[in-house]
């Protein structure tokens, strides 16, 4: 019964084979090892033919699934690979060093090193926090009044899909073992882009509208008026109770003020509103904790061709979406509303 050869043993045919046959070097190998199973002539052949061919006794990686190895040794060599290269994926890793994924993931499990997700979290101003508190208080307020609240909010935001791609912030991971809480986006300086405006209102997408050039006050305020608002009327008569946008310079025109004191007078959520918009928190736009991430996941699926090619996608990736999958997501800025008050007004990012 023939029976694998060690390292030890095969770095000794190695060493004994000097200018003699396979022959001669297989039985001269069997004759110092009686105990274990013969080797032939071909074994030897085999052996020498790969060290002359590799410079290594050890067999080549074996297609298929493989080997586990978490001993300490290689636990220390992926620890400091990843330390030195912490947004390396764990698929790309594997290939490199030969290792399974499922035992990159069970060392770094073990060590307590976690794949942080990148997010954008802007520092927080001093009073930022007592502003979120009060904001989500007020929220909170109306949700006891009216469990449908969130669904009768009509949240807005911008954002920019650039047509060599952008990062793609939902499978992005740096691994370590402390949360390292800060973003490094790829640079899209010089590149062809698309402005793009959406809405969520309850289990509804608005939009998306595509806005040529940079925003300024006036071109936002025609795009409330011409497009936005006129797109919301339903058959059924109904509109949104409340319209949310963020602090951004061109929603804080004063026309723009003056026209939403008109289709929502008291009832529109922004910098300087009736409903003061507590600033850098991202985390509380569902646009922001949601659509982006996953229109940009769904867009850039495929390589975009130029930029009618981009808005296709953008178009098709928000007809994708289902009304349950925004019922989710009124229910998650339910959470995040509720946990904003618990922590005290901090970002709840890193604890979500």
């Amino acid at each position: 019964m023939s029976k694998r050869l060690t390292r030890e043993e095969r770095i000794e045919i190695v060493l004994i084979s000097g200018e003699r046959s396979n022959r001669v070097i297989a039985a001269d190998f069997n004759a110092r090892h009686p105990t274990r199973p013969p080797i032939s002539h071909a074994t030897v052949s085999k052996l020498l033919a790969k060290f002359r061919e590799t410079g290594s006794v050890l067999d080549l990686p074996k297609c298929g699934r493989m080997k586990t190895v978490t001993n300490e040794e290689t636990s220390v060599a992926v620890l400091a690979s990843f330390s030195k290269s912490p947004q390396r994926s764990t698929r790309r890793m594997s290939l490199e060093s030969g290792i399974s994924r499922t035992s990159l993931r069970r060392i770094l499990a073990t060590h307590k090193w976690h794949p942080y997700k990148l997010q954008l979290l802007q520092h927080l101003n001093e009073d930022d926090p007592d502003r979120r508190t009060e904001f989500a208080e007020w929220a909170k307020q109306k949700l006891e009044q009216d469990p449908q609240f969130t669904q009768k909010i009509l949240f807005s935001d911008e954002a920019n899909f650039y047509v060599n791609g952008e990062v793609n912030k939902q499978s992005h991971r740096y691994w370590s073992d402390t949360n390292p809480h800060w973003i490094d986006p790829s640079k899209t300086v010089g590149t062809k882009k698309v402005m793009v405006w959406c809405g969520i209102w309850g289990t509804k997408i608005v939009g998306p509208f595509f806005i040529n050039g940079n925003l300024k006050a006036t071109g936002y305020l025609k795009l409330l008026h011409d497009d936005v608002f006129p797109s919301l009327c339903t058959e059924a008569g109904t509109f949104p109770e409340f319209f949310q946008q963020d602090g951004a310079p061109p929603h804080y025109g004063c026309q723009v003020r003056a026209f939403l004191d008109e289709q929502f007078p008291e009832k529109w959520i922004g910098r300087r509103g009736p409903v003061e918009w507590p600033p850098r928190s991202p985390d509380l736009t569902p646009l922001d904790f949601y659509l982006w991430g996953h229109l940009k996941a769904i867009v850039y699926g495929v390589k975009i061709r130029d930029v009618q090619h981009l808005k296709l996608r953008i178009l098709e990736a928000c007809a994708g979406i289902s009304p349950a999958v925004l019922l989710s997501v009124c229910e998650e800025w339910e959470k995040r509303v509720a946990l904003t008050i618990q922590h005290n007004g901090q970002h709840i990012e890193h604890i979500l």
